[in-house]
């Protein structure tokens, strides 16, 4: 009888608790969650922020993580299901998108649609070509990259990448060559050659391809080693050179 009562006690508390818990309202990302609309995705944005606003509240970053990574996915997948009707500059942004996000195949699918479109551009070109590289399909990275340089001579991070391609290719001399090329068409282009492929990375490419060709005796080889003292003198990669 003793344990009956007390059992009836602890219901007494516990079953209120229970129901609380189940009438518990939903969180702003479960509103999201079940109807992706503008206003769900700011309204839940909104609040995760606010939660962030005095504290580093964690599980609030995680829920701000999620909400963007869902907003990411249904637009992409808006992308691709009206990829037909984007204009050129619209394809190109998408398939960067996915470029960034390594869906490597699916980007090369929209360069190759702005190939055929404006085979005259040659950033899709080049973008492609990294793409490929990604892939480890040299021959084809070459092949593309190769064609971003035809279609704009001065495109100096073009040159930069067919020299990583040659270099994991095993075509040391070639990607000696191709940075080369591209030193001397350094600062002739449109874009900001720092922005596009920093020179301290492009320094280390050039000692990674002199060192593989055997040629690190090289006067080449010694300015360029100097260049990357002279630009990162603490770097812990020099220590390889």
């Amino acid at each position: 009888m003793k344990k009956l009562l007390a059992l009836a006690f602890v219901l007494c508390f516990v079953a209120p608790a229970l129901a609380a818990a189940q009438e518990k309202p939903p969180t702003p990302f479960q509103i999201y969650s079940k109807d992706k609309t503008p206003e769900n995705f700011i309204s839940a944005y909104n609040a995760y922020n606010a939660q962030m606003k005095d504290t580093a509240d964690y599980a609030a970053v995680a829920m701000l993580s999620y909400l963007n990574l869902y907003e990411l996915d249904k637009n992409l997948d808006l992308l691709k299901e009206h990829v037909g009707e984007l204009k050129n500059m619209q394809k190109f942004q998408y398939a960067n998108i996915l470029l960034e996000l390594n869906r490597n195949e699916e980007a090369i699918a929209v360069y190759a649609m702005l190939n055929e479109a404006s085979p005259k551009w040659s950033c899709p070109w080049r973008h492609k070509g990294e793409a490929l590289f990604k892939m480890k399909n040299y021959a084809e990275a070459e092949k593309a990259l190769l064609m971003a340089i035809e279609t704009r001579k001065e495109h100096y991070d073009a040159y930069i990448w067919l020299a990583e391609v040659y270099r994991d290719w095993g075509k040391y001399e070639e990607g000696i060559k191709a940075i080369n090329d591209g030193l001397a068409q350094y600062g002739k282009d449109i874009e900001d050659p720092e922005q596009e492929y920093s020179s301290l990375e492009v320094a280390f490419l050039h000692l990674d391809l002199f060192k593989k060709a055997g040629k690190s005796g090289t006067d080449a080889y010694k300015h360029a080693l100097e260049h990357a003292k002279k630009l990162a003198p603490g770097d812990e990669r020099l220590k390889q050179y």
